[in-house]
């Protein structure tokens, strides 16, 4: 069955703009504008992730449903045409970049950005630092499905068992800091992946829930506004060490729950005035360029390209980049990704679907998608 889900381009399109304040902020004002839920560093990506899983899952749900299996191998080749050429096409920039002198990465950086293992040394250098969620994403893209393929029966056990164990290596990471299992790695992000498999796997029964919620909205706002942005090392060391790691963050398990109400919330009609910001048109186009925004975002804010990364310049060609990326690299690629989707063809007397092998428009299936 063909299925859209309303709202989701615009919650992309809230990750990804608050990705470029920071960004902003960051590199363009010295961090002199400060609002903790505004300019949180990592909450955009974070959002990202809860999204990625509760979609990747839906996806899978739907595809079980439908033809009684999953096919990993046709996932994995829509994963392909959907991260790699934009991803590779950015790395080949860079290479013609530093053989002109503009950017110089050491040899690590390259390995690490080339195998998807950028998360283990992310700040060797500015250029490449955001291509440590690609990597979170990626390895839980070569996971997840192969546990929900061949493990059906303890898949639910699998991400309960993810979600209680990233918080104990957050605590952990507190006392002792590894750089192996760093803040963003997948050992202390995988959570949000998984709280989105979680809050799609038992979508119906929370959606429920929620809708016996009054002011979600303001609930949710609230919580993210009194959590940790910059963790408070004067509270007593074992009130600290337990709970601002694991759970009380932006990032930690409140923050990924807030996000998957979020989510569940934000695609239903009952709340007006919300669902229709999230789908009026030019959230819905931001949304939808966000992969190419995120992938091309860090150059613009690169020092070393003189006045090309000056403020408000640098927002003007980011988008530029970006809308060429989308139509002339994205698009074609995801013509090829269709042939490994399904969709209704017709519906006979009998009122059995055929299906054939084209797109299902409106679920997608990464988090950056169109």
């Amino acid at each position: 069955m063909r299925t859209y889900i309303p709202s989701l381009n615009g919650l992309r399109a809230l990750s990804i703009l608050s990705v470029l304040l920071v960004h902003v902020n960051i590199q363009n004002f010295h961090n002199n504008f400060w609002f903790p839920l505004l300019l949180d560093r990592e909450l955009g990506v974070n959002i990202f992730f809860v999204l990625s899983g509760f979609l990747i899952t839906t996806l899978l749900l739907q595809e079980e449903r439908e033809e009684g299996g999953i096919s990993l191998k046709n996932f994995y080749l829509r994963r392909t045409f959907r991260i790699f050429p934009v991803y590779y096409i950015l790395l080949l920039v860079y290479f013609i970049l530093q053989l002109s002198g503009v950017l110089h990465f050491i040899t690590p950086s390259w390995i690490t950005s080339l195998t998807y293992t950028k998360y283990f040394n992310w700040n060797n250098d500015w250029e490449t630092a955001h291509l440590w969620s690609l990597s979170v994403e990626e390895h839980f893209y070569l996971i997840w499905p192969f546990i929900f393929k061949y493990f059906r029966k303890y898949r639910n056990a699998f991400a309960w068992l993810i979600i209680l164990s990233v918080p104990v290596i957050r605590i952990i990471y507190v006392k002792y800091p590894i750089d192996l299992i760093n803040r963003l790695t997948i050992f202390q992000k995988g959570d949000a992946l998984m709280w989105g498999c979680v809050f799609a796997i038992y979508k119906d029964r929370i959606s429920q829930w929620l809708k016996n919620i009054q002011f979600i909205f303001l609930f949710i706002l609230a919580a993210f506004l009194f959590l940790d942005h910059s963790p408070r090392m004067h509270l007593n060391p074992t009130v600290y060490l337990l709970t601002v790691p694991s759970l009380c963050t932006t990032t930690g398990t409140i923050g990924d729950i807030m996000v998957g109400a979020l989510i569940l919330s934000s695609i239903s009609r009952g709340n007006a005035i919300w669902y229709k910001f999230l789908n009026i048109g030019w959230m819905n186009y931001i949304g939808k360029l966000s992969y190419s925004l995120y992938i091309w975002q860090q150059l613009f804010f690169s020092a070393s390209i003189g006045i090309l990364g000056k403020f408000p310049l640098n927002i003007v060609l980011i988008f530029i980049v970006a809308n060429l990326s989308y139509y002339f690299i994205e698009k074609p690629f995801l013509l090829l990704k269709t042939k490994f989707e399904k969709k209704p063809l017709l519906k006979r007397n009998t009122g059995q679907d055929v299906y054939k092998k084209e797109p299902l428009r409106g679920i997608v299936s990464t988090v950056y998608d169109k």
